[in-house]
């Protein structure tokens, strides 16, 4: 899936999945599991999923991300996070789970949504989000916006080409 994210500074396609492996491993570490008002607008790009489209303050997420990024940049994929909700969509699953949380993926065997070598640090495996990000928010002010609009594979695919031919 890709991430389309519309702001004042322009557009950027990123990868869902490097989104996921951030805000999995950002709840999992430093909200203690479970969703809270410390990443609210993270929290919020999940339910484009769901809906198609979300409205984030700007500001509020370019603060997550770099909260994010320094937090987790010591910790490896090898012990990187997922949560319930992140294998669900991975796993084709119709519902959400009943229940919110994160678990270490290795201790139960599920593969991450960004694959790379162990030692990667999460933030750097999670950058096609975090650039896509800071790129739209370098001199964001208060009250700005980013539109975020979730397209499945087949809707990306699509959508990227009709890019490639604007630019051309």
């Amino acid at each position: 899936m890709k991430l389309v994210i519309e702001g004042r500074a322009g557009r950027r396609i990123c990868d869902w999945e490097s989104f996921a492996l951030l805000r999995d491993n950002a709840q999992h570490y430093i909200e203690g599991g479970a969703p809270s008002g410390r990443f609210a607008a993270m929290h919020e790009i999940e339910r484009a999923v769901d809906e198609g489209e979300r409205i984030v303050d700007a500001s509020r997420l370019r603060g997550e991300v770099l909260r994010a990024w320094s937090a987790l940049w010591k910790v490896p994929l090898k012990e990187a996070a997922i949560s319930l909700r992140t294998r669900a969509i991975m796993t084709g699953s119709a519902e959400p789970p009943a229940c919110r949380g994160t678990v270490p993926a290795e201790q139960v065997g599920w593969p991450l949504p960004v694959p790379g070598p162990t030692t990667c640090p999460v933030p750097r495996a999670a950058q096609s989000f975090i650039r896509a990000i800071l790129s739209l928010t370098p001199a964001v002010v208060d009250g700005e916006q980013l539109r975020i609009t979730c397209l499945m594979r087949r809707q990306a695919t699509r959508h990227q080409a009709r890019e490639l031919r604007v630019r051309s």
